[in-house]
């Protein structure tokens, strides 16, 4: 009985159908090569391929039906990994992620709802942002698993699935680049490989907006002219517009110091408004030009009665225009503005 003789190839393509009708395959030697072609060794893999030109045209059918056999083997295999909570850190992505796309959109729209300062729509409104909070919380702690040791699981069943395609297409003598082999294009083909490459653009998504929130806390924190109650209320805000993927706002100097000169000129001066009575001062614009802001700002709030710049955020997020402010998805840069129980909030865009 002929043996699985192991040809170590150095270049893609195998399969190449001889003119002349070559011996029958004996079933072990058949057996043997699908066996290798499950080796996690390529260079098995590659034996296990060229196996079957030492059989002609008798080789073409039973080749074909070896590797659906394999390509069967390896769809399983990486069905039982994905599956399997132990390998996969990121089963339950999928439905937290849909979960939190689908109330995004919902609560979002309820940010953006008027509702008169009715108490009972405001706590209505904070039980709402309270569950994306979880949700968002759950998504972000899937996501910060360690990919790697799946990633490389997955990589290695999807470089082999990749081969039988290409063994395939030698058979078929379909034109491909024989050189390439595209392991997404081998993953798309079963569901499971499928679910695979949509949870690592999801994990990408969510590390992203991560990294985006981090960045700007670090950059307030490293403002060396902002108050300690100057950063924590720009951090406090953003952790906020993260649960709808808004843009973090980072500090800006002359944007807080307009804001910071209107929360001390309405205590010095007892007037509670955005109009000043100071000429050179009379709207949030004339303020921020005066302060030396270049860029576009956008809107205003104003709070007192607490010097807490939690107390200023939950009172604004009460009041229906101070929380679209609050949450508009265009600014990106805040000025706070805090003078004792005085505070005004400024958003601009650079």
């Amino acid at each position: 009985m002929r043996k699985l003789v192991p040809f170590i190839i150095g270049c893609a393509g195998s399969f190449l159908p001889a003119q002349e009708a070559g011996p029958a395959i004996p079933p072990l030697v058949a057996k043997k090569a699908l066996q290798w072609m499950q080796n996690s060794d390529a260079s098995k893999r590659a034996a296990a391929y060229r196996t079957f030109q030492l059989y002609g045209d008798e080789g073409g059918a039973i080749y074909r039906r070896t590797l659906q056999k394999a390509r069967t083997l390896h769809e399983k295999k990486l069905a039982d990994i994905l599956a399997d909570e132990r390998s996969n850190p990121f089963l339950d992505l999928p439905d937290v992620s849909e979960k939190l796309k689908t109330h995004r959109a919902r609560v979002y729209k309820l940010i953006k709802t008027d509702y008169k300062k009715q108490p009972d729509k405001i706590a209505m409104l904070r039980r709402e942002v309270g569950m994306l909070q979880k949700i968002n919380g759950r998504a972000r702690m899937i996501a910060e698993n360690d990919p790697v040791s799946l990633d490389k699981s997955v990589k290695a069943i999807a470089t082999a699935l990749a081969e039988v395609s290409r063994e395939v297409n030698i058979i078929d003598e379909t034109e491909f680049d024989r050189n390439q082999l595209d392991l997404d294009d081998a993953l798309m083909s079963i569901y499971e490989g499928e679910v695979h490459l949509k949870n690592r653009k999801v994990i990408m998504n969510i590390r992203k907006e991560i990294e985006s929130l981090v960045s700007a806390r670090l950059d307030n924190n490293a403002s060396a002219w902002a108050s300690v109650s100057q950063k924590d209320f720009a951090n406090y805000l953003n952790e906020f517009r993260s649960l709808f993927a808004l843009t973090p706002l980072r500090l800006e100097e002359k944007l807080s110091d307009a804001a910071v000169g209107h929360s001390r000129d309405m205590a010095s001066m007892g007037f509670f408004a955005h109009q000043s009575p100071i000429p050179e001062k009379k709207s949030p614009g004339d303020r921020a030009e005066l302060a030396g802001f270049k860029h576009r700002w956008s809107g205003e709030n104003i709070f007192m009665g607490s010097s807490s710049p939690v107390a200023a955020y939950d009172a604004w997020f009460g009041s229906d225009g101070h929380r679209f402010i609050m949450f508009a998805n265009g600014p990106n840069l805040i000025g706070i503005g805090p003078h004792g129980r005085h505070w005004t909030m400024m958003t601009g865009r650079k």
